[in-house]
């Protein structure tokens, strides 16, 4: 490939599958090329490929960059949430940006490639028990409200562009290309996994691609949508008007939470229609009406990111141990597999054990002062 030897040269190593001469390990074998790491290339459009940082083994996510209307934004917006003072923010779940690369003789292709720590899709493991869920939820909302706090707004929320940093629960890392390609995986039996009750983990939004950037909260004004897949009531009824990008981050990301309460392919108009078809994941409908309010009609009835984190916190303190250590489980319409079924019930006497023994994650107790 012609740009491993340029990021070679700045430090960067992409898989043996991607090196000038590469030769498929499973050539002149007896093996099979699907049981063979190098033969996993990507999947559909490339624009992210995973790579190594040679000083220090970090295993990165380069992403194709260009100063466009449906690129241009994402630069701006990671290079301020990792500034200094920022960065190290406990209520900033931006993706940190670790570097950014100019290739020579790219530009018909790319501008620059952004480097990223590599992050894995938010529930792979996917949630078992309440108390995981409840932690994704308040992170989440967490960052939501500390990206508006400082005037940006994401633009494009949804189960997609919030991931997860496995360094903790995978301590010996993982294949790069498990959230790149979906339909080739290599086995992660041997593979070291520690539980998020062992580990905890943080929780980051991606792709600033369709973000919108302020000066100040006085000087925010509508805009237009980028690029989406939830379209708020105000949109629908007038695609040529310019809306509040803040209201749309907040029904986007109600809309987002309520699929992974694994709602459906198909979303009805009515939330008390959402909430009887709730049931894929029966351990969480206590929580979804939590998210009616998000998704209002009418923008103005949405609450702020700030509500809403304030909101939850409250929840939090209503909600005992006893519920936040029940199985999530999953509805016999839901579709998992006798041994999906097997593993889900193997993890969570694992994370019962491991919730007394660790403890549950400290941030579902906030300190009453705070609300």
């Amino acid at each position: 490939m012609r740009i491993q030897q340029p990021l070679e040269s700045v430090g960067y190593m992409l898989r043996p599958r991607y090196h000038p001469g590469w030769v498929g390990s499973w050539l002149g074998t007896r093996r099979k090329a699907e049981t063979c790491e190098d033969s996993i290339g990507l999947e559909g459009v490339p624009i992210v490929l995973d790579a190594v940082r040679a000083r220090d083994g970090l295993q990165v996510i380069l992403k194709l960059w260009n100063r466009d209307r449906l690129d241009g934004a994402e630069l701006d917006a990671l290079r301020f949430f990792s500034e200094p003072s920022r960065a190290n923010h406990p209520s900033n779940h931006v993706v940190p940006l670790l570097s950014t690369v100019t290739i020579e003789g790219c530009d018909d292709f790319f501008d620059k490639l952004l480097v990223e720590p590599l992050l894995r899709d938010f529930n792979e493991p996917p949630f078992v028990m309440v108390a995981e869920a409840l932690s994704f939820i308040l992170q989440v909302l967490e960052g939501l409200d500390y990206m508006h706090s400082n005037n940006v707004a994401h633009g494009s929320v949804i189960l997609g562009n919030i991931m997860m940093d496995p360094a903790s629960i995978f301590p010996d890392g993982f294949h790069g290309a498990f959230g790149i390609n979906t339909t080739r995986r290599v086995s992660e039996r041997h593979v070291k996994r520690l539980t998020r009750l062992q580990a905890p983990v943080k929780y980051y939004y991606i792709d600033f691609g369709s973000s919108s950037m302020f000066p100040s909260a006085e000087e925010r004004t509508l805009v237009r949508p980028v690029a989406a897949v939830w379209f708020p009531p105000e949109y629908l009824a007038d695609p040529t008007s310019p809306l509040d990008p803040f209201k749309f981050d907040v029904y986007t990301l109600g809309i987002t939470l309520i699929e992974e309460m694994r709602v459906g392919a198909h979303y009805p108009t009515s939330f008390e229609l959402r909430l009887t078809l709730s049931q894929h994941r029966p351990g969480l409908h206590f929580i979804v009406p939590f998210f009616g309010p998000m998704i209002a009609k009418k923008p103005e009835d949405r609450p702020t990111a700030a509500q809403l984190k304030l909101n939850f916190v409250r929840f939090l303190l209503e909600t005992k141990p006893s519920t936040m250590r029940r199985r999530i489980g999953w509805s016999p319409q839901s579709g998992i597999t006798v041994l999906g079924r097997m593993w889900d019930a193997k993890e969570q006497v694992k994370l019962l054990w491991h919730s007394y023994r660790y403890g549950l994650p400290k941030e579902l107790f906030p300190v009453t002062t705070t609300v």
